[in-house]
């Protein structure tokens, strides 16, 4: 899951600019961790994040950002002109976006203003922009994302389904918020996918009120959802956080089916609530679908699955972690563990 990082800061003076700064952040986490045909073992994980931002003479801000641990993909083979193609190690090839610029792995770079805001990169198409998952209602997190790693959760929608360079556009009017995006096929062989959504957030006397409607579009051929091939997806979330500190939402999502498939359908519950420093976050979700290509290894039956996480804040930016998720394809199920320290700068 995405972390909140602490930043030390650096200002930097550049001719011409109005202003720019380069910060530093980074996390660390150490622990054990577990589950089904996993041996228990030690769990250790570092995280660095560079981000820039500037702004114009004229009132435009600027900025990018550079996650270390998903800067560099590796790829397989290399073509006839020196390029890298695929997604695995060998031949000595390695593609990173650092030196590719058709990479986006970690990196996001956007430029805002009052026409609101383009960020071109690893980021969220419009619809997961839009949407709030089960997963992030109230989470504290775990060290080894149980609790959103299970079978059963849905996280990024149909971004991906290309290579996972996205361009978003979004702006927000009062309340309400709207973004479009673009995830092409750099082959150029497959449809362009595209994806919108809208956001409603309200206050409403004791809690909040947040609403997201989405649409999303790829090529038939490209997209698959539990091993049904599918073209797009329209889905909805609402989410209620009360002034006690309890949360809950609901997020349901219809993938359409491609070429005479059916439809794959997914719900999805997520819980929270934290007092003091102590927070706890619960979520639930089911695949189903009538396609006989769904779940063949489970006989058909729904995917389900639910993930667990627990927090104690200890302050200064370190935090006690647990998690746990479980996962059913109506054959088998299994489950994954962790409980460590969660360390961030």
């Amino acid at each position: 899951m995405k972390k909140v990082l602490l930043t030390s800061t650096a200002l930097v003076a550049f001719a011409g600019a109005a202003s720019a700064e380069v910060s530093i952040s980074g996390s660390a986490e150490m622990g054990i961790f577990g589950g089904t045909g996993v041996e228990t073992q030690f769990f250790q994980d570092i995280d660095v994040t560079f981000t820039m931002s500037g702004e114009t003479d004229g009132g435009l801000t600027f900025g990018a950002s550079i996650d270390l641990d998903e800067a560099q993909d590796s790829i397989s083979s290399v073509g006839s002109s020196g390029d890298c193609t695929n997604f695995t190690t060998s031949n000595g090839c390695v593609n990173d976006a650092l030196d590719d610029v058709t990479e986006d792995g970690g990196v996001a770079i956007f430029i805002s203003g009052s026409f609101g805001t383009v960020t071109m990169g690893d980021t969220d198409g419009a619809m997961d922009w839009a949407l709030t998952d089960a997963g992030n209602i109230g989470n504290p997190g775990s060290i080894a994302d149980d609790e959103t790693s299970h079978a059963g959760y849905l996280g990024a929608y149909l971004d991906g389904t290309y290579d996972g360079q996205i361009v978003r556009y979004d702006n927000t009017f009062g309340d309400f918020g709207v973004a479009i995006s673009v995830e092409m096929d750099e082959t150029g062989t497959m449809d362009t996918g595209y994806a919108l959504g809208f956001k409603y957030n309200a206050a409403l006397g004791g809690l909040d009120l947040a609403l997201g409607l989405g649409y999303q579009s790829v090529d038939g051929n490209m997209g698959a959802v539990k091993g049904v091939a599918v073209e797009d997806a329209i889905g909805f979330s609402a989410v209620t956080t009360f002034d006690n500190g309890l949360s809950a939402g609901i997020e349901y999502t219809q993938f359409g089916g491609f070429a005479g498939a059916d439809d794959v359908t997914h719900l999805g519950l997520g819980f929270g609530y934290s007092v003091d420093a102590f927070s706890a976050h619960l979520n639930y979700g089911q695949y189903s679908s009538d396609d006989a290509a769904f779940n063949a290894a489970g006989g058909g039956d729904d995917i389900t699955g639910y993930g667990l996480a627990l927090g104690y804040d200890l302050g200064g930016g370190a935090s006690v972690l647990a998690g746990y998720g479980s996962s059913d394809n109506g054959a088998s199920t299994t489950d994954t563990w962790s409980v460590g320290l969660s360390m961030s700068f």
